[in-house]
Protein backbone atom coordinates (compact mmCIF):
# COMPACT_ATOMS: atom_id res chain seq x y z
CA UNK A 1 0.00 0.00 0.00
CA UNK A 2 1.22 3.51 -0.81
CA UNK A 3 2.12 5.86 2.03
CA UNK A 4 2.61 9.58 2.48
CA UNK A 5 6.26 8.98 1.63
CA UNK A 6 5.59 7.03 -1.59
CA UNK A 7 2.14 7.95 -3.01
CA UNK A 8 2.12 9.15 -6.62
CA UNK A 9 0.63 12.45 -7.70
CA UNK A 10 -2.17 12.58 -10.29
CA UNK A 11 -3.44 15.58 -12.21
CA UNK A 12 -6.82 16.65 -13.56
CA UNK A 13 -7.74 19.87 -15.34
CA UNK A 14 -10.45 22.12 -13.96
CA UNK A 15 -11.98 25.40 -15.07
CA UNK A 16 -9.34 27.55 -13.32
CA UNK A 17 -6.25 25.36 -13.29
CA UNK A 18 -4.87 21.85 -12.95
CA UNK A 19 -5.46 20.06 -9.67
CA UNK A 20 -2.67 17.91 -8.24
CA UNK A 21 -3.92 15.16 -5.97
CA UNK A 22 -3.17 11.78 -4.44
CA UNK A 23 -5.40 8.85 -3.53
CA UNK A 24 -4.14 6.06 -1.32
CA UNK A 25 -4.95 4.09 1.80
CA UNK A 26 -7.48 1.38 2.57
CA UNK A 27 -9.80 0.42 -0.27
CA UNK A 28 -13.04 0.37 1.70
CA UNK A 29 -15.27 2.99 3.27
CA UNK A 30 -16.09 6.60 2.47
CA UNK A 31 -12.97 8.49 1.30
CA UNK A 32 -11.51 11.00 3.74
CA UNK A 33 -10.56 14.29 2.08
CA UNK A 34 -7.75 16.13 3.89
CA UNK A 35 -7.60 19.95 3.55
CA UNK A 36 -4.37 21.51 4.78
CA UNK A 37 -3.28 24.65 6.60
CA UNK A 38 -1.95 28.04 5.50
CA UNK A 39 0.94 27.72 3.01
CA UNK A 40 0.72 23.94 3.20
CA UNK A 41 0.98 21.44 0.35
CA UNK A 42 0.25 17.72 0.14
CA UNK A 43 3.91 17.09 0.95
CA UNK A 44 3.63 18.95 4.26
CA UNK A 45 1.19 16.61 5.99
CA UNK A 46 2.89 14.73 8.82
CA UNK A 47 3.58 11.22 7.46
CA UNK A 48 2.94 9.57 10.83
CA UNK A 49 -0.51 11.16 11.05
CA UNK A 50 -1.44 10.51 7.42
CA UNK A 51 -0.21 6.92 7.40
CA UNK A 52 -2.11 6.17 10.61
CA UNK A 53 -5.30 7.38 8.88
CA UNK A 54 -4.50 5.54 5.64
CA UNK A 55 -4.11 2.23 7.44
CA UNK A 56 -7.91 2.00 7.69
CA UNK A 57 -9.31 4.82 5.52
CA UNK A 58 -9.15 5.72 1.84
CA UNK A 59 -7.54 9.18 1.64
CA UNK A 60 -7.74 12.03 -0.87
CA UNK A 61 -5.08 14.76 -0.65
CA UNK A 62 -5.17 17.77 -2.96
CA UNK A 63 -3.16 20.95 -3.38
CA UNK A 64 -5.10 24.22 -3.45
CA UNK A 65 -5.04 25.83 -6.88
CA UNK A 66 -1.83 27.82 -7.37
CA UNK A 67 -0.04 26.01 -4.54
CA UNK A 68 2.28 23.01 -4.55
CA UNK A 69 1.85 20.99 -7.72
CA UNK A 70 -1.52 22.55 -8.66
CA UNK A 71 -1.61 25.37 -11.21
CA UNK A 72 -3.82 28.44 -11.46
CA UNK A 73 -4.28 31.42 -9.16
CA UNK A 74 -4.56 31.05 -5.42
CA UNK A 75 -8.08 31.78 -4.18
CA UNK A 76 -8.57 35.03 -2.27
CA UNK A 77 -11.55 33.75 -0.29
CA UNK A 78 -12.08 30.48 1.53
CA UNK A 79 -15.48 30.12 -0.12
CA UNK A 80 -13.69 30.12 -3.47
CA UNK A 81 -11.23 27.53 -2.14
CA UNK A 82 -14.21 25.39 -1.11
CA UNK A 83 -15.76 25.77 -4.57
CA UNK A 84 -12.44 24.76 -6.13
CA UNK A 85 -12.30 21.60 -4.02
CA UNK A 86 -15.92 20.75 -4.85
CA UNK A 87 -15.15 21.15 -8.55
CA UNK A 88 -12.12 18.89 -8.12
CA UNK A 89 -14.22 16.19 -6.44
CA UNK A 90 -16.77 16.32 -9.25
CA UNK A 91 -13.96 15.96 -11.81
CA UNK A 92 -12.68 12.78 -10.16
CA UNK A 93 -16.30 11.57 -9.89
CA UNK A 94 -16.51 11.46 -6.12
CA UNK A 95 -19.91 12.41 -4.71
CA UNK A 96 -19.43 11.37 -1.08
CA UNK A 97 -16.54 12.15 1.26
CA UNK A 98 -15.79 12.75 4.88
CA UNK A 99 -13.83 16.00 5.22
CA UNK A 100 -10.92 16.76 7.55
CA UNK A 101 -9.61 20.31 7.65
CA UNK A 102 -6.67 21.63 9.64
CA UNK A 103 -6.29 25.32 10.55
CA UNK A 104 -7.55 27.41 7.59
CA UNK A 105 -8.40 24.02 6.10
CA UNK A 106 -10.95 23.71 8.91
CA UNK A 107 -12.67 26.85 7.66
CA UNK A 108 -12.55 25.56 4.08
CA UNK A 109 -13.98 22.24 5.30
CA UNK A 110 -16.93 24.04 6.89
CA UNK A 111 -17.57 25.93 3.66
CA UNK A 112 -17.35 22.74 1.58
CA UNK A 113 -20.04 21.22 3.79
CA UNK A 114 -22.22 24.36 3.80
CA UNK A 115 -21.88 25.28 0.10
CA UNK A 116 -21.90 21.81 -1.46
CA UNK A 117 -24.40 21.08 -4.23
CA UNK A 118 -27.53 19.07 -3.58
CA UNK A 119 -26.87 15.37 -3.83
CA UNK A 120 -23.27 15.60 -2.63
CA UNK A 121 -22.95 13.68 0.64
CA UNK A 122 -20.66 14.51 3.57
CA UNK A 123 -21.40 12.18 6.50
CA UNK A 124 -18.61 13.49 8.77
CA UNK A 125 -16.63 16.73 9.14
CA UNK A 126 -13.48 16.94 11.28
CA UNK A 127 -12.33 20.47 12.19
CA UNK A 128 -8.80 20.54 13.64
CA UNK A 129 -7.16 23.58 15.19
CA UNK A 130 -9.59 26.04 13.68
CA UNK A 131 -12.62 28.22 14.32
CA UNK A 132 -15.79 29.42 12.70
CA UNK A 133 -15.78 32.72 10.86
CA UNK A 134 -15.87 35.86 13.02
CA UNK A 135 -18.71 36.12 15.52
CA UNK A 136 -19.48 37.47 19.01
CA UNK A 137 -17.91 34.43 20.71
CA UNK A 138 -15.32 33.64 18.02
CA UNK A 139 -12.60 36.22 18.72
CA UNK A 140 -9.36 36.58 16.81
CA UNK A 141 -6.24 35.59 18.74
CA UNK A 142 -4.24 38.35 20.39
CA UNK A 143 -1.02 36.33 19.96
CA UNK A 144 1.61 37.42 17.46
CA UNK A 145 1.56 34.87 14.63
CA UNK A 146 3.33 37.06 12.08
CA UNK A 147 6.13 34.50 11.68
CA UNK A 148 3.63 32.49 9.61
CA UNK A 149 4.35 35.04 6.87
CA UNK A 150 8.13 34.66 7.05
CA UNK A 151 9.70 34.44 3.62
CA UNK A 152 11.51 31.26 4.65
CA UNK A 153 9.76 29.04 7.20
CA UNK A 154 11.96 27.11 9.63
CA UNK A 155 11.31 24.61 12.39
CA UNK A 156 11.64 27.42 14.93
CA UNK A 157 8.64 29.16 13.36
CA UNK A 158 6.60 25.98 13.74
CA UNK A 159 7.65 25.72 17.37
CA UNK A 160 6.12 29.16 17.89
CA UNK A 161 2.96 28.50 15.90
CA UNK A 162 2.18 24.81 16.43
CA UNK A 163 3.67 23.52 19.67
CA UNK A 164 4.02 24.37 23.39
CA UNK A 165 6.68 26.96 24.17
CA UNK A 166 8.79 24.71 26.36
CA UNK A 167 11.30 21.88 26.06
CA UNK A 168 8.57 19.31 25.40
CA UNK A 169 7.27 21.52 22.61
CA UNK A 170 10.74 21.86 21.12
CA UNK A 171 11.12 18.09 21.14
CA UNK A 172 7.73 17.63 19.45
CA UNK A 173 8.58 20.29 16.86
CA UNK A 174 11.88 18.67 15.94
CA UNK A 175 10.26 15.23 15.68
CA UNK A 176 7.57 16.64 13.37
CA UNK A 177 10.16 18.49 11.28
CA UNK A 178 12.26 15.36 10.91
CA UNK A 179 9.24 13.35 9.77
CA UNK A 180 8.48 15.93 7.07
CA UNK A 181 11.81 15.05 5.46
CA UNK A 182 10.73 11.43 4.92
CA UNK A 183 9.02 12.11 1.60
CA UNK A 184 11.90 12.52 -0.83
CA UNK A 185 12.51 12.28 -4.54
CA UNK A 186 14.00 8.86 -3.89
CA UNK A 187 10.99 7.58 -1.91
CA UNK A 188 8.32 8.99 -4.23
CA UNK A 189 9.98 9.34 -7.62
CA UNK A 190 8.85 12.98 -7.65
CA UNK A 191 10.18 16.38 -6.75
CA UNK A 192 9.03 17.39 -3.25
CA UNK A 193 7.19 20.70 -2.95
CA UNK A 194 8.10 23.35 -0.41
CA UNK A 195 5.87 25.63 1.64
CA UNK A 196 3.88 28.05 -0.51
CA UNK A 197 5.86 31.26 -1.16
CA UNK A 198 8.94 29.71 0.49
CA UNK A 199 11.96 31.87 -0.24
CA UNK A 200 9.73 34.27 -2.17
CA UNK A 201 9.48 31.66 -4.93
CA UNK A 202 6.19 33.07 -6.25
CA UNK A 203 6.82 36.67 -5.29
CA UNK A 204 4.70 36.09 -2.20
CA UNK A 205 1.51 35.52 -4.22
CA UNK A 206 0.26 32.63 -2.08
CA UNK A 207 0.89 34.49 1.17
CA UNK A 208 -0.98 37.52 -0.17
CA UNK A 209 -3.95 35.55 -1.50
CA UNK A 210 -4.40 33.25 1.50
CA UNK A 211 -3.78 36.19 3.83
CA UNK A 212 -6.55 38.11 2.07
CA UNK A 213 -8.88 35.13 2.47
CA UNK A 214 -8.01 34.81 6.15
CA UNK A 215 -8.58 38.51 6.76
CA UNK A 216 -11.93 38.41 4.97
CA UNK A 217 -13.36 35.54 7.01
CA UNK A 218 -12.35 37.32 10.22
CA UNK A 219 -14.12 40.53 9.17
CA UNK A 220 -17.91 40.78 9.78
CA UNK A 221 -18.65 42.66 6.54
CA UNK A 222 -16.88 40.12 4.32
CA UNK A 223 -17.91 36.87 6.05
CA UNK A 224 -21.64 36.87 5.52
CA UNK A 225 -23.78 34.40 3.57
CA UNK A 226 -21.87 31.81 1.56
CA UNK A 227 -18.57 33.52 2.46
CA UNK A 228 -18.87 32.73 6.19
CA UNK A 229 -19.81 29.94 8.58
CA UNK A 230 -20.68 31.47 11.97
CA UNK A 231 -24.31 32.27 11.19
CA UNK A 232 -24.79 28.90 9.46
CA UNK A 233 -23.24 26.44 11.92
CA UNK A 234 -26.68 25.03 12.77
CA UNK A 235 -26.93 23.92 9.12
CA UNK A 236 -24.08 21.45 9.63
CA UNK A 237 -26.43 18.53 10.33
CA UNK A 238 -23.81 15.81 9.82
CA UNK A 239 -21.60 14.45 12.59
CA UNK A 240 -18.92 17.05 13.37
CA UNK A 241 -15.75 16.41 15.36
CA UNK A 242 -14.05 19.57 16.64
CA UNK A 243 -10.51 18.72 17.72
CA UNK A 244 -8.12 21.16 19.34
CA UNK A 245 -5.01 21.63 21.44
CA UNK A 246 -5.36 22.85 24.99
CA UNK A 247 -3.66 26.18 24.21
CA UNK A 248 -3.76 27.07 20.50
CA UNK A 249 -1.50 30.00 19.57
CA UNK A 250 -3.34 30.64 16.27
CA UNK A 251 -7.04 30.13 17.05
CA UNK A 252 -8.26 30.54 20.65
CA UNK A 253 -9.04 27.09 22.04
CA UNK A 254 -12.29 28.42 23.52
CA UNK A 255 -13.54 29.06 19.96
CA UNK A 256 -13.59 25.30 19.42
CA UNK A 257 -15.89 24.85 22.41
CA UNK A 258 -18.30 27.48 21.09
CA UNK A 259 -18.17 25.96 17.60
CA UNK A 260 -19.01 22.50 18.96
CA UNK A 261 -21.91 23.96 20.95
CA UNK A 262 -23.41 25.55 17.83
CA UNK A 263 -23.50 22.47 15.57
CA UNK A 264 -26.40 20.04 16.13
CA UNK A 265 -24.32 16.85 16.24
CA UNK A 266 -20.92 17.95 17.49
CA UNK A 267 -18.20 16.31 19.53
CA UNK A 268 -15.23 18.13 21.09
CA UNK A 269 -11.81 16.57 21.72
CA UNK A 270 -9.15 18.69 23.45
CA UNK A 271 -5.65 17.24 23.76
CA UNK A 272 -3.45 17.96 26.79
CA UNK A 273 -0.44 20.28 26.86
CA UNK A 274 -0.63 20.97 23.14
CA UNK A 275 -1.18 23.79 20.72
CA UNK A 276 -2.30 24.45 17.17
CA UNK A 277 -0.34 21.45 15.89
CA UNK A 278 -1.75 18.95 18.41
CA UNK A 279 -2.41 16.45 15.60
CA UNK A 280 1.34 16.43 14.89
CA UNK A 281 2.22 16.23 18.59
CA UNK A 282 -0.06 13.20 19.06
CA UNK A 283 -0.32 11.95 15.45
CA UNK A 284 -1.24 8.33 16.08
CA UNK A 285 -3.60 9.12 18.96
CA UNK A 286 -5.48 11.80 17.02
CA UNK A 287 -5.65 9.60 13.91
CA UNK A 288 -7.08 6.76 15.98
CA UNK A 289 -9.75 9.09 17.38
CA UNK A 290 -10.65 10.32 13.88
CA UNK A 291 -10.89 6.80 12.49
CA UNK A 292 -13.19 5.83 15.34
CA UNK A 293 -15.33 8.93 14.76
CA UNK A 294 -15.83 8.43 11.03
CA UNK A 295 -16.55 4.75 11.63
CA UNK A 296 -19.71 5.49 13.60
Amino acid sequence: MSTQQTAKTHFIEGSKGIFAYRRFGASTGTPLLCVIHYRGTMDKWDPLFINALAASRSLILVDYLGIGKSTGRVATSFADSADDVLEFLSLIKVNEVDVLGFSIGGLVAQLIALNKPEGFEIPHVIICGSSASIGPDMPVTTNDYSVANSETLTWEHFHTLFFPHDDAGKEATQAFWNRLQERTKESSGEEVTDWASQGGSDGGAAIKAQGQAYGAILTPETSKGREGTYDRLAELKMAVLVAQGSDDWMFPTLNSYHLQQKVPNGQLNVYPHSGHGFLYQYPERVAQDIVAFVGR
